[in-house]
């Protein structure tokens, strides 16, 4: 790669602006931007309006290494190493998902459902950075948290989102399968809310994915079987067991895999329908299954 030396950083800021056109990164322009900030730590404003402000070589070398990185398919988020989320800023890592904005969906389905409880207790399976537990307790100060994964990094990822935004000593980290550590006499029947965002992504979909997911984001976090449902299929019973009754399970799904879902649950009494959430795009996205009294 060429490296060429400059001396300002708005000339750099227009050399990584054309470096990123060139191995197509469509949003060249505003990224180039938000890496120069990282590294400067400067804001935008600042390196408009100064355009002779110095970079250093040593900044130089950081700002061409993500470069290539982002030229190669690696997501800005990792790069920079957060993403925002429900108006909240989340630390992220290449061990848990990059949080996306249909997932919000699932924190807006719960706190309306527990909104009026006073202490309610909340599951997160999968949690990964934390976003959903953290952006609830955010939301809901009176409510407690299990945030369950079982990669112990994403776990600790999860517990750092916490600490950073002041909810840590409500948000308890568990690495674990699924609801496995709570399935307990302790739990039975307790649980106001689970919230799960949990691998859907058929196996025989994976290489169609983009290679900025395909490449980077964990697997383990998104492959969900023959037909993207083996996970849920575990899930199910198991979050019958600690949810109370009319609790409310909340999950995302894959594009066509909620009427699919809904079909696991015929002959069954643990749960009854509550709500399907469509997205921005209208495709069915957020399932709630309220459980049987």
């Amino acid at each position: 790669m060429d490296r060429p030396s400059v001396n300002s950083c708005l000339v750099f800021y227009r050399r990584a602006q054309r470096f990123l056109v060139d191995a197509g990164v469509s949003n060249a322009k505003h990224e180039a931007m938000w890496m120069l900030e990282q590294v400067l730590g400067l804001p935008r404003l600042r390196i408009h309006t100064e355009p002779d402000l110095a970079i250093s070589s040593g900044q130089q070398e950081r700002l061409w290494d993500l470069l290539g990185r982002r030229a190669s398919g690696e997501p800005l988020q990792y790069l920079l190493g957060s993403q925002e989320f429900r108006g909240l800023d989340f630390l992220v890592s290449t061990d848990v998902l990059i949080p996306r904005s249909e997932t919000e969906l699932i924190v807006e389905e719960l706190i309306s459902h527990v909104r009026e409880w006073p202490s309610p207790l909340i599951i997160d399976v999968g949690t990964g950075s934390g976003c959903l537990a953290v952006s609830l307790a955010v939301e809901h100060p009176g409510a407690i948290f299990y945030a369950i994964d079982q990669c112990p990094f994403a776990v600790n990822m999860a517990m750092r989102n916490a600490g950073r935004h002041r909810v840590a000593q409500r948000v308890w980290g568990i690495v674990g399968d699924l609801l496995a550590p709570l399935l307990s006499d302790a739990l039975k029947g307790k649980v106001a809310g689970i919230m799960a965002n949990l691998p859907y992504i058929p196996r025989e979909e994976w290489t169609t994915l983009p290679r900025d997911v395909r490449d980077f984001e964990p697997r383990k976090a998104l492959d969900g079987g023959s037909d993207g449902l083996a996970v849920y299929r575990r899930l199910l019973p198991e979050a019958a067991v600690v949810l109370s009754p009319g609790g409310l399970l909340v999950v995302e799904v894959g594009p066509n895999q909620a009427d699919r879902l809904c079909q696991e649950l015929v002959g069954q009494e643990e749960y009854v329908l509550h709500h399907i959430r469509k997205d921005a795009g209208g495709m069915k996205r957020v399932v709630c299954l309220r459980r049987n009294t």
